[in-house]
């Protein structure tokens, strides 16, 4: 984020873009942007577990922005936490992953 005053450079394993802090409350949002409007989006790990495990005062978006190399087209969607509600808060799982270790000798 070369350029803007006070910036901080970014860190991905942090699970979140951006950071407010208003009074009590802090905001995470991660952004997640779209050549179209699949209305899907993926995850990281970092992600999952930041948005799993929030503390008191804080709050989780999610920023969908599709058709982003067409301004005319170009829209934002404001997402819920999926980890805020029971199910999902309402998204659809589309796929799951697991990733293990084992020990062979």
């Amino acid at each position: 984020m070369h350029g803007l005053a006070g910036a901080q450079p970014g860190d991905d394993r942090l699970g979140y873009d951006f950071l407010i802090h208003d009074g009590n409350a802090t905001y995470l949002y991660e952004v997640k942007a779209s050549s179209g409007n699949s209305g899907e989006i993926v995850l990281g790990e970092s992600e999952v577990r930041r948005a799993s495990r929030l503390t008191r005062g804080e709050t989780y978006y999610i920023v969908y922005l599709s058709h982003v190399f067409h301004r005319d087209r170009r829209a934002i969607t404001v997402l819920p936490n999926p980890f805020g509600a029971p199910d999902l808060a309402g998204y659809e799982l589309v796929s799951t992953q697991l990733r293990l270790r084992f020990n062979h000798g």
